[in-house]
């Protein structure tokens, strides 16, 4: 439950469009990891993912009296995928080498070269990821990077809650078959 040491998201949107600065910064503070979890997923650079994350919260400020309610979390990430969706098109659309037809094709981050074997694992993981359709990649996304729960997850990418749910268990699945259990 809200109290005045934390408010609710709808509590600080209202306090910015009333004039208060502060709270804006409140929310930003919330929101800032997941967001930029998120732009990191479709961004293969760290400086372009920074510059997603800045670029979503500076348009949900300036977009803050059109927002009509409803989850605050799932309206600022639908700006941050609606714009890492326009970033990796533009990236690709200038730079049709076989790399940038890569990112478009599977915007995910770039795998970090180490010879730990956990981050062997998480390269593998990113890469199963990479190979999903692209709905449940989004789904997925939205799903555990952004924590969202399935009804906002569906808000989010303008589909149905069952239809979420539907990708993300397609997309688990995938996943389950293509990577080996560890010490195989």
């Amino acid at each position: 439950m809200p109290d005045e040491r934390n408010p609710a998201d709808a509590e600080l949107l209202e306090a910015f469009r009333a004039g208060d600065a502060r709270a804006f910064e409140a929310l930003v503070r919330r929101y800032e990891r997941p967001v930029l979890a998120i732009a990191r997923r479709f961004a293969g650079d760290a400086d372009d993912a920074e510059d997603l994350a800045q670029r979503a919260f500076i348009n949900a400020a300036e977009r803050a009296g059109g927002w009509r309610g409803g989850s605050f979390k799932s309206w600022l990430f639908r700006i941050v995928v609606n714009l890492a969706k326009n970033h990796v098109r533009d990236t690709s659309r200038f730079d049709r080498s076989e790399e940038a037809q890569e990112r478009e094709a599977t915007p995910v981050e770039a795998l970090a070269h180490t010879h730990l074997e956990a981050e062997e694992r998480r390269q593998e993981l990113r890469a199963a990821i990479a190979r999903l359709p692209k709905r449940q990649r989004e789904v997925l996304l939205l799903r555990i990077d952004g924590d969202l729960p399935f009804a906002e997850v569906a808000t989010t990418l303008g589909i149905t809650e069952v239809n979420a749910k539907v990708n993300f268990h397609h997309a688990v699945q995938k996943l389950k078959g293509w990577l080996k259990p560890e010490g195989e």
